[in-house]
C-alpha cells in the first residue's frame, strides 16, 4: 500500500474548501491508500495563489483539482490512480 501525500489549499471560511475538505475526508475512509494529509490556509501561504484557483488539491505534488470541487467518487478514482 502505497502513501499518498495530499495538500489542501484554501480558506477555511469559505464554502467550497469546505466542500473539499469534507468530500477529501469522506474518500479518505474508503481509499486503500494511505494518506497524508496537510491543510494550508494560512494568508502568507495562499498569496501565492490566485485566488479564483482556490480551493486547490495536491497529490504527490500534482495538482488534481482547482476551484471545483469534485465529487467523491471522483476523489477515490483520483486516489486509485496514484495508488498504482
Amino acid at each position: 500500500m502505497a502513501t499518498l501525500h495530499v495538500r489542501l489549499y484554501g480558506a477555511p471560511a469559505c464554502r467550497r474548501y469546505q466542500r473539499l475538505r469534507e468530500r477529501l475526508l469522506e474518500a479518505a475512509l474508503t481509499t486503500v491508500a494511505q494518506l497524508v494529509v496537510e491543510e494550508i490556509n494560512d494568508v502568507s501561504s495562499l498569496a501565492r495563489f490566485n485566488p479564483l484557483t482556490l480551493p486547490r488539491l495536491e497529490v504527490n505534488g500534482r495538482v488534481v483539482a482547482s476551484r471545483n470541487v469534485p465529487t467523491v467518487a471522483a476523489l477515490r478514482r483520483i486516489f486509485e490512480t496514484y495508488n498504482d
